[in-house]
């Protein structure tokens, strides 16, 4: 059966909802062991993939050089020949001539009531929300300093991801709070069914703060917030339903820390833990930081694992992480983080992934998601919200707000417009292998799920892709009929012949050839 988790979070007062679908693995035999293929301690034994994307390294064989004789005799690369003898290099199954290049978003927006979270589920897109209510005349958002008096939630939902309808299906009751940010749900399909809903947030605490600082000074300052003080301290808090309408607190914080504006928390199935992604501030500066828990209750220290670069100019910060996964394949663990430049106090947002949600690269070729025009909604500051979900037939999206004025440009001082959108990509495109001339590469094992191999390709008109199956006699790069143009579905022929000539099953190696062409994903039909 599939399991599903659907994690759902936000910042500054708005929380969504993520999906994802644990039926499918990132795994391919013979990648490296960072991702096995089943984790002992939780016993996720996950399922051949028949989708294959190019977000990371995880399909693609560095290769390595080999020796041979001028008759084509491998030599080893160890011992001494006696007589010596001139080996020639032999670089054919070296990657060469490709790069990752992300792929820049196409925005649409604003959209009216459409969150900045949000998941698909079945025929639906799902959202919900925490709003905070204060005393009259106090409300003044993050920055509110009068107690809290309750939490509302909201649900909503659409058809279409455009029009919302949205209603308030639970409040309750806090104090000694403020400031609640930092905001985020997720349906949990690890814990208890009382609780299958969750949701943790993030809120300055008024009063018992001496016994707070005494817990937050047992733990060590590569793990602390510089901006908490033993008189400005900050919790994390939880909320628990059996159905997402009706909720309830849980009585003790789960965390001494500042999360404001973005959190992200889901169950990731091949840890066999729940994984949440902060804020940390050190040096002056915003970062994202990760934190691991076996109960959702009891947290280890955060960890910073993603900062401006020494490369990058000094003035920039990581402002939100925007985590989520590709839609249907959770194993492609992705960010969507906010670059804030102080000096402008602009942003642009860049696409990091990761084959284990721990360690995380920038893919390269620049922002996927910069500012609109001068003078339009988006024009000045924007960010990306979660989840990533398909949207139509043939686009994948993920919602993303903007404003017309810079980020922190004083209130009433000028006509503030600002709003969500959807920023999308062409299915399965976020991330190009890309081959400007000649191109080579090898993938590791992968095992064969279907009858055909297809291709999501672009291709120039002076350029070409074909395949080989390696060790399959007829299957081989030289035997494959080249492919050209632009399609998500181009189908793999050897002589005119689409079979693969290799049982459902069996792994094999792909070996590509690559001329002036983009390839995003293959995949077993």
């Amino acid at each position: 059966m599939r399991r599903r988790e659907f994690c759902f979070g936000l910042g500054a007062g708005v929380v969504a909802l993520v999906g994802k679908h644990w039926g499918r693995s990132a795994l391919a035999s013979g990648i490296p062991t960072t991702v096995p293929n089943v984790d002992p301690r939780s016993g996720y034994t996950p399922t051949p993939p028949g989708q294959f994307l190019f977000t990371d390294l995880r399909h693609i064989n560095p290769g390595d050089v080999g020796w041979v004789l001028p008759e084509g005799a491998h030599v080893p690369d160890t011992g001494a020949a006696d007589p010596p003898v001139r080996a020639i290099a032999d670089t054919q199954s070296v990657a060469r001539g490709v790069r990752l290049v992300a792929q820049r978003a196409t925005k649409e927006g604003p959209i009216q009531d459409l969150p900045r979270h949000l998941i698909h589920d079945g025929d639906l897109y799902r959202s919900w929300q925490l709003k905070p209510n204060y005393p009259p005349g106090t409300d003044r958002g993050v920055s509110t300093t009068s107690p809290a008096q309750s939490l509302t939630v909201r649900y909503g939902e659409s058809k279409d991801g455009y029009s919302w309808a949205w209603r308030d299906v639970s409040e309750i009751p806090v104090s000694d709070i403020t400031g609640i940010d930092g905001i985020t749900f997720f349906v949990d399909p690890h814990g208890l069914e009382s609780e299958r809903y969750k949701c943790l947030y993030c809120a300055k605490v008024l009063s018992g703060l001496p016994a707070l600082w005494a817990e937050y000074e047992k733990v060590h300052p590569r793990h602390r917030d510089v901006r908490l003080r033993p008189d400005y301290l900050y919790c994390l808090f939880g909320l628990v339903s059996p159905d997402g309408v009706r909720w309830r607190p849980i009585p003790q914080h789960l965390m001494i820390h500042k999360s404001d504006t973005d959190t992200a928390v889901y169950y990731d199935e091949w840890l066999g833990k729940y994984v949440l992604y902060t804020r940390l501030y050190w040096l002056n500066r915003r970062m994202i930081a990760r934190a691991e828990s076996d109960d959702w209750r009891h947290w280890t220290p955060v960890d910073p694992i993603i900062w401006p670069s020494l490369d990058e100019p000094f003035s920039w910060d990581v402002y939100l992480n925007g985590r989520t996964s590709y839609p249907g394949l959770p194993e492609h663990h992705l960010m969507f983080p906010l670059f804030y430049r102080r000096l402008t106090q602009s942003s642009e947002v860049h696409l990091l992934s990761s084959q284990d949600g721990i360690r995380w690269d920038r893919v390269p070729g620049g922002p996927v998601l910069v500012p609109g025009d001068p003078g339009s909604w988006d024009g000045e500051f924007i960010g990306a919200g979660r989840h990533l979900v398909p949207l139509g037939k043939d686009r994948i999206a993920i919602p993303y707000f903007g404003s017309n004025l810079p980020h922190k440009y004083p209130q009433g001082a000028g006509p503030k417009e600002q709003g969500t959108g959807f920023a999308s990509w062409p299915k399965g495109r976020l991330v190009a292998l890309t081959a400007d001339e000649e191109g080579s590469f090898h993938t590791f094992g992968v095992q064969v799920t279907g009858q055909e191999l297809r291709l999501n390709a672009r291709i120039r008109r002076a350029g070409e892709i074909r395949v080989g199956l390696d060790g399959t006699k007829g299957r081989s790069a030289t035997d494959c009929d080249p492919i050209f143009g632009d399609s998500a579905a181009h189908t793999i022929r050897w002589r005119g012949d689409p079979r693969l000539s290799v049982p459902p099953g069996k792994t094999v190696s792909l070996h590509f050839r690559l001329r002036a062409a983009e390839l995003f994903g293959f995949e077993w039909v």
